[in-house]
């Protein structure tokens, strides 16, 4: 006499529908891979990213807003000198 015994293991993963706008919906369609589901897009997308400070080096240069940065900072330090 033989015994068979079958498991069956089912991972039951919750899911939620969401209204999202059709431009958006196109985005996320562009950047998801074969392989990918939509879950896996906006999961990258909201993933927290640590910032690379290099990638805002020189973000500046030849801009209006550095010389007006510029242009504050004398200002600032001029004016706690006379304070001294």
């Amino acid at each position: 006499m033989y015994y068979i015994s079958v498991y069956a293991y089912t991972v039951i993963m919750a899911t939620k529908t969401i209204s999202i706008r059709e431009e958006v919906y196109d985005v996320l369609k562009s950047l998801k891979r074969e392989n990918e589901s939509f879950s896996d897009v906006i999961g990258k997308l909201t993933k927290k990213r640590k910032s690379n400070l290099r990638e805002y080096f020189g973000v500046l240069k030849d801009s209006k807003v550095l010389n007006e940065i510029e242009e504050d900072t004398r200002k600032i330090r001029a004016a706690a000198r006379q304070r001294v």
